[in-house]
């Protein structure tokens, strides 16, 4: 049984579809004073449309994970089955807060990246990642490692003492969250209630080393934030620009929709529904 098809047995439950591009202001419309949640049936960037429209409200936001990492979800404990987790979260009364971050239109519930990350998010297209989950994905990571070419990035902001900061690299991580690429606990500082950024830079122009940072990233206990040349700061707000004359790709809770410059500002808080 679908989601949609057991959340539409609920109550009192109303079931909207949704047009990408205009989430947020779509979810507003079917919000009455009598709305206590609402479930977001998808990905992260769905999650990411939904929560732009409850932030500041005391609607609580319910994640169906129905994409392909459901980063979010994993955060919060979430069942990936999705029968389960609508038993979990109908049967819960229980939220936490959810600082959400602003980048440009978009809202992120996650984070962004700008460099490697963001160009094989940019290159693996939804009907790809519907057809060949996370295999695809890494099919194409894999093809966009080989001939990454390393763009010279300076990241600046406010860090955690108020004190401004300057990192240079080569990619760049903008996470809120620990499980980044899924399972494993790659960032274990992160925490998607506080209001700081947890700043991963890759500082060196080497195959190999991006290779063994991301194996560590998704590898079950793997520690990539240890490698030489990984440097991580927290900020409150940041800033990632190109130091070449070219845009580089940047993504929005695993979504490519962005270029450098690439701002994240802190956003209005949700209350997410858990188990």
């Amino acid at each position: 049984m679908r989601a949609v098809e057991m959340l539409a047995s609920v109550p009192g439950t109303q079931i909207h579809g949704t047009v990408p591009g205009s989430v947020p202001e779509q979810v507003r419309t079917h919000l009455t004073s009598d709305t206590t949640r609402v479930y977001a049936i998808g990905g992260d960037g769905t999650v990411g449309d939904v929560a732009a429209a409850l932030a500041g409200t005391n609607v609580g936001l319910g994640i169906i994970p129905c994409g392909t990492t459901n980063v979010l979800a994993r955060e919060y404990g979430i069942s990936m089955w999705t029968k389960k987790a609508v038993r979990q979260l109908e049967a819960s009364e229980r939220t936490v807060p959810l600082r959400t971050w602003t980048v440009g239109e978009h809202t992120a519930v996650l984070g962004g990246g700008v460099g490697w990350d963001a160009r094989v998010m940019w290159n693996s297209p939804t009907s790809m990642k519907r057809r060949l989950g996370r295999t695809g994905v890494a099919l194409v990571g894999l093809r966009e490692m080989a001939r990454y070419e390393f763009p010279p990035l300076v990241v600046t902001g406010t860090d955690d003492h108020g004190e401004q900061i300057t990192m240079r690299g080569t990619s760049v991580i903008l996470a809120t969250v620990k499980r980044w690429a899924g399972g494993n606990t790659g960032i274990p500082q992160a925490d998607p209630s506080d209001d700081y950024i947890d700043v991963v830079v890759l500082e060196r122009k080497s195959l190999l080393h991006l290779m063994a940072f991301w194996t560590l990233m998704m590898l079950p206990g793997g520690r990539p934030l240890t490698l030489p040349g990984v440097r991580t700061a927290r900020m409150v707000r940041a800033l990632v620009e190109s130091e070449s004359d070219v845009e580089v790709e940047a993504h929005v809770n695993g979504e490519g929709v962005e270029y450098t410059p690439f701002a994240m500002e802190p956003g209005g808080v949700v209350n997410v529904l858990v188990p």
